[in-house]
């Protein structure tokens, strides 16, 4: 009775024995595959680690490379323009400031995609800066051609304008020998009135500044037999309060052709008469700049001389 009982108990011992070894296995296997693709996972993360730090490293180089290379082309511009230097000098500084600031996140091993995408939209920026310098050097150097043949133009111009004026100087020279001091017309007396005009049309003589419409400038010539009959030209200068020459080139003044002291002087107005060596009475208005009081001289050249002279004071 007792051996029968002893079978069985042996039996179910045996087996939970068998139970337990399998458990502890299954529990074993468990832990060391897991511990396994743990330590795979981990050499996965590892190598991926290093070829982002590597691609990073290698973005971090490029980046700074291709900032290198923008401050060396935009540099390359320099010294042809001060008002473009000024802009590259700039440009430059930016470089400068972006490269110090990508450099010291690099150091401290925090540089992030973020700022080298950041850097390369700049670089981009950058390019399109350079392009748009170089095609402002382009202009500049155009213009700068264009300046050049005008001015080489001028330069030709102006000795074509000096043997002319040579060649106008040898002729006055040759034509004052010819011309006697009796030729010129003698004018003893020009007369200079303030004037405004009436409704009727009737001319007023004023004294006040702020009433004159223009100035009246008369003088009768006298006969000439001397002077050769034909078109004679005088010129008329009237000299303001401020001892300045009144001159309105629309209104028909210049620059008397010569005169006896061989110095340019403007005239004011030019009037030309039909000589036939008889008494002429010549009347010439002018209307523009009389605004100042003060005494308005006026003198009367024929030749480049002066043959007569005339004033008047306005309060």
């Amino acid at each position: 009775m007792e051996t029968n009982q002893t079978g069985p108990r042996q039996k179910k011992l045996f087996i939970a024995v068998v139970v337990a070894m399998l458990l502890i296995n299954s529990v074993t296997l468990y832990f060391m595959f897991s511990e396994k693709h743990d330590k795979n996972e981990l050499a996965v993360q590892k190598t991926e680690l290093q070829e982002n730090y590597t691609k990073l490293d290698q973005d971090y180089k490029n980046v700074s490379d291709s900032l290198d290379l923008q401050r060396v082309e935009i540099g390359q511009l320099k010294g042809k323009n001060s008002e473009l230097d000024k802009i590259i000098a700039e440009k430059q500084e930016m470089i400068d400031q972006e490269k110090a600031e990508l450099a010291s996140s690099y150091s401290k091993n925090t540089l992030t995609s973020g700022e080298l995408n950041k850097a390369r939209k700049l670089i981009t920026q950058y390019e399109g800066s350079i392009a748009e310098l170089q095609k402002k050097l382009e202009d500049f150097t155009v213009q700068t051609h264009h300046l050049t043949a005008q001015n080489e133009q001028l330069s030709t111009d102006l000795n074509c304008e000096k043997e002319t004026t040579a060649d106008l100087s040898d002729k006055n020279e040759h034509l004052s020998k010819k011309v006697e001091v009796g030729s010129f017309l003698q004018i003893p007396k020009v007369d200079v009135e303030a004037i405004r005009k009436k409704n009727n049309g009737d001319e007023v003589a004023v004294k006040k500044i702020k009433s004159a419409e223009s100035l009246k400038v008369s003088f009768e010539t006298g006969a000439n037999k001397v002077l050769d009959p034909g078109k004679v030209s005088l010129y008329v200068r009237i000299i303001n309060p401020k001892g300045e020459t009144i001159s309105v080139a629309e209104q028909g003044s210049g620059i008397i052709p010569a005169t006896e002291t061989t110095k340019p002087i403007q005239y004011t107005k030019k009037t030309d008469i039909s000589w036939n060596q008889n008494n002429k009475k010549v009347v010439v208005y002018w209307t523009r700049y009389i605004k100042d009081p003060g005494t308005y001289k006026v003198e009367v050249y024929q030749s480049g001389h002066v043959v007569g002279r005339g004033a008047v004071t306005l309060s």
